[in-house]
């Protein structure tokens, strides 16, 4: 008899698979294992003694991770089967520690004890050692550590450290350097780094700031009810057990962010006293790597459930903790989720490197990285991370340099490029759909199949002609622009003169600083009520009238209205646009799918929109790749 066990999870990334592998060999156990990018089956003989302490560990131990859906067991009847496992190429991780390595870290008789380099083979910041592949010691910074005897041993007889290229201790790994003032320690033992992350903490507790080069980046902590930096901050919760008091978050928002992957999440905050903090909205973090876990550890002692952190920030620190390596780090991933829709707005960090089943024999580059073509499939990652690849052609993402040189080069855009790596995910790229790529201004896609084309373009919008067609709208509009220059002359100035697109103008008007989609998007989260104002768009043949837009926006700015509910009725006018245009694109066209894609669709308010004005008509979007910017490479193979 056999026992099978299936669980969705729909990505290819191999950690999970990986740890499975390593536990049952740990364990002894027999297994065969097969993952195909959508499911991870595990079978093994019923009458293995060890079966059932397996799977109880293997139940308690198994990391969480986004990709995990529903799962299932069953028994069926025969020997056991061998399961058809390609082999699995190894790719650099950039995850959390899984619970492995976590307890290493906290365990005071392990040789990692307070060790913030801890990883395996399945988990672990990986990526940011790592240089060019093969994915081996000799091509990562740790080829400038010799092993102890300890850890050569491990490498050899541990599961989950066997072969492992970046396998260390404090005794043979990299020490990390605190200063304070003109005072100046290292730590290189379990003792020394205990007492690095108390004084660390501490530092936080008495209101200073202590900025840490951290594996997935340089970070700068502090308390916020003690600091002010005026610059953008995130949250970082220390104490899971809080998460509900500190803010409003699904069940499967949770899931996410205490997930092996750790992408920032957005939430609602829940105490009025985080506002004036945070603001009602904040990214928040879970600690995500070694010195964040360990830091939080500390604080934790010190009675903070959540820690605030801003990225690669410029203010002044009291306290630095470093160490002497050139990490390469990757762009923070984050996810959104609404009910049952999950998809990643932006990021690198846990997505990449990326193999993805597709035979091609072309490069796609675009943002840095490309799209490789291997013997069955297509690995997805920084471009300097390859050495070379031989191709029949080069594609290149509009307006970026090519950095190959290649007799057959080919541009693409990205709208296209994006849209078509939606279909090509589900395997949809030969059926007829209709879209939107939507990151400053929507344009609409519509593929018959075999060809992807423009057919709705952007919002039409010129600067130059912009206030004149304010002006003469409609009768009355000459006189709206006359008394909205004279009551906010420079809102009129900056809107009429130097935007450079609808967004920037609608937030000139509003008075917002840094004009732009993204300061809407940030105004919009302030809005506490439930439904937003009309705002005028007069669709004229299909297409969105930017003059009537703006003066509606004037006419509200005049009566009064705030400015977080004109951002919040901004969004919803622009969801509303989108699948009136989408609805109607798709019946012309006699389409069978409907997909949206572009950066913009991570804003809540407008995804919200979009998605109650389709009621049950089906979308499509990327599960495995980000919404927006690296999605394009996949698709532009599929051109």
């Amino acid at each position: 008899m056999a026992f099978v066990f299936e669980m969705e999870y729909a990505a290819p990334h191999g950690y999970i698979a990986e740890f499975v592998e390593a536990l049952a060999k740990k364990e002894r156990v027999t297994i065969s294992l097969l993952h195909n990018g959508r499911t991870l089956t595990l079978m093994a003989d019923e009458a293995d003694p060890g079966l059932a302490s397996y799977l109880e560990k293997l139940a308690a131990t198994l990391p969480a991770s986004v990709f995990m859906g529903t799962s299932a067991h069953k028994i069926v009847e025969g020997s056991l089967p061998a399961l058809a496992q390609g082999s699995r190429r190894k790719l650099p991780h950039a995850v959390a520690p899984c619970t492995v390595c976590m307890k290493e870290m906290f365990d005071p008789s392990s040789r990692r004890y307070y060790y913030p380099f801890a990883s395996c083979n399945c988990c672990g910041a990986q990526y940011p050692f790592f240089e060019t592949y093969p994915f081996v010691r000799e091509n990562t910074l740790m080829r400038f550590f010799q092993p102890c005897e300890a850890c050569k041993e491990e490498s050899r007889s541990d599961p989950f450290k066997e072969a492992y290229p970046l396998i260390g201790c404090h005794e043979c790994g990299i020490a990390v350097r605190l200063r304070e003032g003109e005072t100046e320690k290292f730590a290189n033992s379990a003792a020394a780094f205990k007492a690095l992350f108390e004084t660390a903490a501490a530092a936080i507790g008495e209101g200073k700031r202590v900025r840490i080069k951290t594996l997935f980046g340089e970070r700068l902590f502090y308390d916020a009810k003690a600091v002010e930096t005026g610059n953008r901050k995130r949250m970082m919760v220390l104490d899971a057990s809080k998460i509900d008091t500190l803010c409003s978050l699904i069940e499967e928002e949770v899931h996410a962010l205490l997930s092996i992957e750790r992408p920032l999440v957005l939430a609602a905050l829940a105490e009025e006293t985080l506002f004036d903090l945070y603001g009602r909205f904040a990214e928040l973090k879970y600690p995500d790597e070694g010195f964040s876990i360990l830091l939080a550890k500390e604080l934790l002692r010190l009675g903070y459930s959540h820690i605030a952190y801003e990225e690669k920030s410029a203010a002044e620190a009291e306290l630095t903790i470093d160490f002497d390596l050139p990490l390469g780090y990757q762009r923070e991933t984050r996810i959104f989720i609404n009910k049952s829709v999950r998809f990643f707005v932006e990021g690198e960090r846990a997505l990449f490197p990326l193999c993805l089943e597709r035979r091609s024999d072309r490069l796609a580059i675009g943002h840095g990285m490309a799209a490789v073509p291997q013997e069955n499939d297509v690995c997805i990652d920084r471009i300097d991370r390859f050495e070379s690849a031989e191709v029949s052609a080069v594609y290149i993402l509009e307006d970026e340099v090519s950095p190959v040189d290649h007799t057959l080069q080919v541009r693409y855009s990205q709208q296209i490029g994006s849209f078509l790596s939606v279909l090509m995910e589900k395997g949809l790229e030969r059926e007829k759909a209709v879209g939107v790529y939507f990151r400053e201004e929507p344009l609409f896609i519509y593929h018959n199949g075999k060809r992807p084309i423009i057919a709705v373009p952007p919002v039409d919008f010129d600067p130059e002609t912009l206030r004149d067609g304010v002006e003469t709208l409609r009768e009355g509009s000459r006189r709206l622009v006359e008394n909205f220059t004279q009551r906010f002359p420079e809102n009129s100035q900056s809107a009429f003169n130097g935007s450079q697109d609808i967004f920037e103008a609608a937030a000139h008007i509003m008075g917002l600083p840094n004009p732009g989609f993204e300061s809407l998007g940030a105004e919009s989260l302030k809005f506490g009520g439930k439904g937003g104002v009309k705002i005028d768009t007069s669709l004229q043949t299909n297409r969105f009238d930017s003059c009537a837009f703006i003066a509606s926006l004037m006419s509200y700015t005049i009566a009064g209205a705030e400015r977080p509910l004109l951002a919040y009725s901004i969004f919803e006018s622009f969801g509303d646009y989108v699948t009136r245009t989408l609805v109607e694109l798709k019946k012309r066209a006699d389409a069978e799918h409907i997909v949206l894609c572009g950066e913009a669709f991570g804003n809540p308010s407008l995804f919200s929109r979009v998605r109650k004005n389709l009621g049950k008509e089906r979308f499509l979007m990327n599960e495995v790749l980000p919404i927006d910017r690296q999605n394009a490479l996949f698709g532009a193979l599929g051109l």
